[in-house]
């Protein structure tokens, strides 16, 4: 897993956006106007949503917008009970009507009608710039779009608090995650929460709550394990709930075996060789050197540029070919 961090720019120019489109929606152009000439959404002829409930509507002050558009996860969370327990204390209005109209506004109309379907998913992995999967860093996640007019390459987005039981956060930039289409589909049917479980956007050292490592299951094979660090289990709950053993199995006779080989069928002569002569009197960094030689990078800030730069670390480290 991958810590995503702030994502000021991107979060900035996301939101600018969703908050003029959210505005819109729930109070119409004629209630509604940024103020920025060159705005497309406030000029265009986008519509209110019609079919709303006018007590539901007069939850979305243009602060409480920005709260939900732009609010790291423990905020928007807090902010989605807080609007749920005023629009439930109004006589005849229930929890059942509150997501009913959540899930019109921010899912149906926002996320699939507007977000996906016109492509915002596109724009909002180019502001990111991730290059592989947020939660197992195997998949390379580039944007590619189709000159032509048809499908293009672009990285699903899992919605860490599930657009399914949480409508309203359907397009809240932190509860976006870039991912692949197996980790999304696996995380899709997982309830996190932020006691139990980590979240990109929130824990800075997501990548060092587990480590990989490896069992002998034979003379000549082994297994990648996950090992927990420290003494927080929320690292091994997560990589458990997102079934990374199972994912990772595949690359215990391939990626693993090739460096269990390195480290025993060659001399320490060999790898020291390997690693610090062979670009002779170049002034090659020791992250260059691993990526040109492994193909990883070794800081985690770069984890995400390069598919299984932890998991190769990890183990090099384990076996002592990093100090």
């Amino acid at each position: 897993m991958i810590y995503l961090g702030n994502q000021i720019y991107a979060l900035d120019e996301y939101s600018k956006v969703v908050i003029c489109w959210l505005n819109i929606k729930i109070r119409g152009r004629s209630g509604y106007n940024c103020g920025i000439s060159t705005c497309s959404l406030c000029n265009g002829t986008g519509k209110k949503r019609k079919g709303l409930d006018k007590e539901f509507r007069d939850l979305f002050t243009s602060k409480v917008i920005e709260e939900i558009i732009k609010g790291k996860p423990p905020i928007i969370f807090a902010l989605l009970n807080r609007l749920q327990i005023i629009y439930t204390s109004i006589p005849g209005k229930t929890k059942p009507d509150f997501k009913k109209y959540s899930k019109e506004l921010f899912l149906d109309s926002g996320y699939t009608n507007w977000f996906l379907n016109e492509k915002k998913n596109y724009w909002l992995a180019d502001l990111l710039n991730q290059h592989t999967c947020t939660y197992c860093n195997r998949e390379y996640i580039f944007v590619y779009k189709n000159k032509a007019g048809g499908k293009g390459m672009v990285p699903q987005f899992d919605h860490w608090f599930s657009k399914t039981d949480y409508p309203l956060l359907a397009l809240s930039f932190y509860n976006l995650i870039p991912s692949c289409a197996t980790c999304n589909t696996i995380k899709s049917a997982a309830k996190f929460n932020l006691q139990d479980f980590l979240n990109p956007y929130v824990d800075i050292n997501i990548s060092s709550t587990y480590s990989f490592s490896y069992l002998p299951t034979g003379v000549n094979s082994n297994k990648i394990v996950f090992k927990k660090m420290g003494v927080f289990t929320k690292g091994i709950n997560t990589v458990n709930a997102l079934n990374l053993p199972l994912i990772y199995e595949g690359h215990s006779e391939k990626e693993l075996q090739d460096l269990i080989d390195l480290k025993y069928k060659y001399s320490k002569n060999y790898l020291n060789i390997l690693l610090e002569k062979t670009f002779g009197d170049l002034k090659i960094s020791e992250q260059e050197r691993f990526r040109l030689i492994f193909g990883i990078e070794i800081t985690e800030d770069n984890y995400h540029k390069r598919p299984l730069s932890k998991f190769k670390r990890d183990i090099l480290k384990e076996l002592k070919v990093i100090s």
